[in-house]
């Protein structure tokens, strides 16, 4: 026998004897996993700036397998899971400019799309963390395309079979609105709620549970998207902060329960993540929290009801307006979630109001009540938050035309559709839903619902308004105030505020009697930061009294956003919260990143004052103040305005919650004499509508 033939059956004889022993673990491998969990990691600005994502996948390499957990725990070794690991953890990054897991031993790619798996740690090395595991590179696509978001589920379930799937999707949220995902390398694409069903019908997967971690995606709408394709939704109504879900206690969680389904790891998910920012002291992000495990099995009914309450609606719209009134006055007093412009209101909450059972036709009200308890199986809420029901719609009344357009690619109701048509004369809904769905009539069209205003000017000589017979029609009246640079020429904003009855008195008419006029009274007391004036703009009234407030700021570079809190009744009335970055209106989507003064005291900052008419550019400019220091709380006071050239646009906010122009008045403050440049200009009688376009 020849070396060679000898060499030749030794090295056949030690490949036998290989895969002799590696049959096991191959058969065992092939074996489905009890979980497959898919991580899409749209990373944005939340890692580029803020090392979001890093935080999180920080969290995940933390985990161990069962037999680790078992073998700390110094239990018995032999055990049927021994070897296993029932959860594959499945991960696609992309999206972001700059990633910062290096410590992680991830070299994240910014020109490329990864795909990566999840190593936890094993028993035998305790004192290491687990890591990422590199499995492909794809050519760069954004994030926010359906089929980059298919193709990744594919892949993942051809790779790695599992009996149950999980899609986690992460980036920021811009609820019903817009959709999900901010790819910073695709200028902002955003994947509209129409393009995430589109991507999950492709993909022809059923999932066991979809957690978005992300802001404001626990809506109808949502839910309606993705029904088809999961048995359960996990998702939050309001904003998410910056450090997402308890991704490490959860996922950790899995790994020793695989035998749960998605409605108990929902109540997980929720459970720990409420204890993750109560563990990190983070006030607002306990405050503000709020997350709910939504039945996706039960949302088509929760669909069927809200049609049809707006088919009633609609009803009441054309031919009943005192029932519209009231209607309109319940929609308007629903929890809101995320900015006042989001439109994001509570949907149980609606229905739990006293005054709808008794307008509403019983079969809608109290199936529209069932159908909420069956689909919504668990919420957990902060402590300023104790309200919400666990489930939002959005509100779309106020939008303007171009995000009406955005919107309906997100909604399925044709009678809420048909409805938001015909009080928006500029915008016309798509031709489906006049498939399902009666035209109603134009809102101009119907005497009731025709605000009638006369200019005055108020017993201080601040410009105001009266409602002529119409108070039912109106929620509440705005002012925004202006302040002339005599150096620029510039014409700043200070602020709005909602405009206010004066107290000390009434001014009489023509005919000597007495009329109510709203203006925003005494407004040279303005909110001032350590004695500078602030463009201090309202988002929220919380109640009677009671507000919050956004103030623009530059730190560093920076420009994001002072909270603040304005309550009558307290001897200091202002409170600063925090920093936050802010509503994007390139995006439509919030930040996630909240930072407490504490943590930036030292540093400089400036107020901010947007230059009127720059945001039709796009881009709105600021003039600033000067540069003072951050403390670790800032004090904020009425002061007196200097005098000068000032300027008040008047809004009426209608029951509908629409935004009606009024138009600007021009004065001179000298001390606290209020004068109209123009006097004649400031009066007459005029009907508030909406513009055409």
């Amino acid at each position: 026998m020849t070396d060679r033939i000898q060499k030749t059956i030794i090295t056949g004889l030690l490949m036998i004897l290989v895969l002799a022993v590696r049959v096991p673990a191959e058969t065992e491998d092939t074996d489905p996993a009890e979980w497959t969990v898919m991580m899409y990691f749209c990373g944005s600005d939340l890692e580029s700036r803020h090392s979001c994502a890093t935080g999180n996948l920080e969290e995940i390499v933390g985990c161990m397998t069962y037999d680790a957990l078992r073998h700390v725990m110094r239990s018995d070794p032999i055990d049927p899971m021994a070897g296993r690991i029932p959860v594959n953890v499945l991960l696609e990054t992309g999206g972001c400019k700059e990633w910062h897991a290096q410590e992680l031993g991830m070299d994240i790619s910014t020109d490329r799309l990864e795909r990566w798996h999840l190593k936890p740690m094993s028993r035998f090395r305790l004192e290491e963390k687990g890591s990422f595991v590199k499995d492909s590179e794809l050519p760069l696509q954004s994030m926010a395309a359906p089929e980059t978001l298919t193709d990744f589920i594919r892949w993942s379930v051809q790779n790695y079979p599992a009996k149950k799937y999980m899609l986690v999707l992460w980036d920021h949220g811009g609820g019903s609105k817009t959709g999900i995902f901010i790819d910073e390398l695709f200028d902002n694409d955003i994947m509209y709620l129409d393009e995430l069903h589109d991507a999950l019908s492709e993909a022809e997967v059923h999932f066991e549970a979809i957690l978005f971690d992300a802001c404001l995606m626990a809506n109808l709408e949502t839910a309606g998207a993705v029904k088809d394709y999961a048995d359960w939704m996990i998702a939050s109504e309001e904003v998410v902060a910056g450090n997402g879900t308890a991704m490490g206690e959860w996922l950790q969680q899995l790994y020793l329960s695989p035998q749960w389904d998605g409605k108990t790891l929902g109540r997980w998910i929720s459970d720990m993540t409420q204890i993750k920012y109560a563990n990190e002291k983070s006030q607002q992000a306990q405050d503000i929290l709020t997350w709910s495990v939504i039945d996706l099995n039960k949302i088509s009914r929760v669909e069927d009801m809200f049609d049809r309450f707006f088919e009633e609606i609609g009803i009441w719209y054309s031919t009943n307006p005192a029932a519209m009134m009231g209607s309109a006055d319940f929609l308007s007093r629903a929890f809101e979630f995320g900015l006042h412009d989001m439109g994001m209101i509570d949907l149980t909450e609606i229905f739990y109001m006293n005054v709808i059972a008794g307008i509403l036709d019983p079969e809608i009200y109290f199936g529209m009540l069932e159908a909420l308890q069956e689909a919504i199986v668990y919420t957990t809420r902060g402590g300023s938050r104790s309200g919400a029901g666990g489930l939002s719609f959005c509100y779309a009344a106020p939008f303007s035309a171009e995000e009406l357009e955005v919107y309906s690619r997100n909604a399925r109701s044709p009678h809420y559709l048909a409805f938001l048509d015909a009080i928006t004369p500029a915008w016309t809904a798509p031709d489906w839903v006049y498939e399902k769905a009666d035209h109603l009539p134009d809102i101009r069209e119907i005497d009731s619902y025709q605000i009638k205003i006369e200019k005055h000017q108020a017993p201080d000589g601040t410009p105001g308004v009266t409602i002529e017979g119409g108070h039912r029609l109106v929620n509440r009246i705005y002012g925004t105030l202006y302040q002339k640079n005599e150096q620029s020429g510039k014409i700043l904003r200070l602020g709005t505020a909602a405009a206010e009855v004066d107290l000390e008195g009434e001014v009489p008419d023509e005919s000597g009697n007495d009329i109510i006029v709203y203006a925003l009274n005494r407004f040279w007391m303005w909110p001032a930061i350590e004695g500078i004036h602030c463009d201090a703009e309202v988002v929220d009234y919380i109640y009677s009294g009671s507000a919050l407030y956004n103030i623009p700021v530059r730190i560093g570079t920076d420009i994001c956003l002072l909270r603040c809190g304005f309550d009558e009744s307290e001897d200091e009335p202002f409170t600063v919260y925090g920093v936050w970055e802010g509503y994007d209106a390139d995006s439509n989507v919030f930040s996630r990143n909240v930072k407490a003064l504490s943590g930036l005291a030292g540093q400089d900052f400036c107020l901010l004052y947007p230059v009127d008419g720059t945001e039709e550019t796009g881009q709105t400019l600021y003039e600033s103040s000067e540069i003072m220091p951050m403390y670790r709380s800032l004090e904020i006071t009425a002061e007196p305005l200097p005098a000068g050239t000032y300027y008040i646009d008047y809004w009426v906010e209608d029951i509908f919650m629409r935004l009606l122009p009024v138009g600007r008045a021009e004065l001179c403050l000298d001390g606290q004499t209020v004068s109209l440049t123009s006097p004649d200009d400031w009066q007459g009688s005029m009907i508030v509508t909406l513009p055409e376009s």
